[in-house]
């Protein structure tokens, strides 16, 4: 009987690695709510109440923008409808909050949903490739957004400072991933690896020469480019919705500007941090930095962080059950000719 080739350690590290990040993650959370006011944060967001259910139409229009620009990149005249999108943009995210892995097992079980749906799997990977560094581009215009309104608030400071040491070091990171996706073709490349690694076996699931392609060619398609931006530019712009409505509940009196610097600066950090599964600790301690720079008190931004954890367990568990349970199916009729 044939033995099962080995792999090695490598996959047991990629699990131990964000396993290890969201405990010290959870535990830095559990530490800054602690060493402030655990009572007065809790009353917070039970002054929020009901009101919370407000944050569900706010996370539909904010993945419907998203699943918008993601659809834009998949060729004619064979797509894939919003709503099949709409739902794997929340099984994505679904993933990557609840789950312990990296900020890619959400894209991995994306992928992975798509090809059980009918799209042929080099362009459902290289769609979330392309798609995915599209939205860090845009994520990066974004944060300059946000520095810009920090500047606001408190002309200089130290954060400000790391901020743009951050960018400094993301552009050039962005550019030269776009350059090895055009240019190196990773994919092919993990083939090859994967085939030596399986003693020789064939890795032909992988489709690597393909997804190359695909990758390539989207690329090339600098309208489709554009357009995924946009979208994904309203979707992060929406996403200050969500801060907003929170403000809103907790009877505090800002403006469009305060949501829109904590959700740019939120997102910057957030994607900073992708390997800490649902970025547990730097949310909250994201929110305690940047709203310091805005008058909000640690509490309050505590209980504000504390509000998105409601609505992230609460859309994100029933997701997870339903994707989990009864979504992984057959091929379905949400593929076929873009309507005229």
């Amino acid at each position: 009987m044939m033995e099962a080739p080995k792999t090695g350690g490598a996959g047991r590290w990629l699990r131990l690695v964000p396993l290890a990040a969201g405990v010290l993650g959870l535990a830095g959370a559990v530490t800054l709510f602690a060493r402030n006011d655990p009572g007065r944060i809790l009353r917070l967001v039970a002054f929020a109440g009901f009101g919370m259910l407000w944050l569900v139409p706010v996370r539909l229009a904010v993945m419907t923008l998203n699943a918008q620009g993601w659809r834009a990149l998949f060729p004619k005249p064979r797509t894939v409808s919003l709503r099949l999108l709409t739902w794997v943009a929340f099984v994505r995210s679904a993933v990557n909050t609840l789950l312990p892995v990296a900020h890619v097992g959400g894209e991995v079980a994306a992928a992975r949903h798509l090809a059980r749906k009918g799209v042929p799997a080099p362009v459902a990977i290289g769609g979330i490739v392309v798609e995915t560094t599209v939205t860090i581009f845009v994520q990066m215009g974004f944060t300059l957004v946000g520095i810009g309104l920090l500047l606001s608030y408190m002309g200089t400071a130290p954060l400000i400072g790391h901020l743009w040491w951050g960018l400094a070091v993301a552009v050039p990171a962005g550019l030269i991933f776009v350059f090895l996706q055009r240019r190196s073709r990773p994919f092919s490349r993990l083939q090859r690896v994967l085939a030596r690694a399986a003693g020789g076996l064939s890795a032909a699931g992988l489709q690597g020469a393909a997804v190359d392609d695909a990758i390539v060619s989207l690329y090339g398609r600098m309208g489709a480019l554009a357009r995924c931006a946009f979208w994904q530019a309203l979707s992060l712009a929406g996403g200050a919705g969500e801060f907003w409505v929170i403000l809103r509940l907790l009877h505090h009196q800002a403006g469009p500007r305060l949501a829109l610097l904590l959700e740019s600066l939120v997102q910057a950090l957030q994607s900073a941090a992708f390997m800490v599964p649902g970025t547990l600790g730097v949310q909250e301690g994201g929110l305690i930095a940047i709203g310091a720079a805005a008058g909000l008190s640690a509490d309050t931004a505590l209980a504000i962080s504390a509000i998105r954890r409601v609505r992230q367990i609460g859309i994100s568990l029933p997701v997870l059950w339903l994707w989990l349970r009864k979504d992984r199916g057959t091929p379905s009729a949400d593929i076929g000719p873009r309507p005229a």
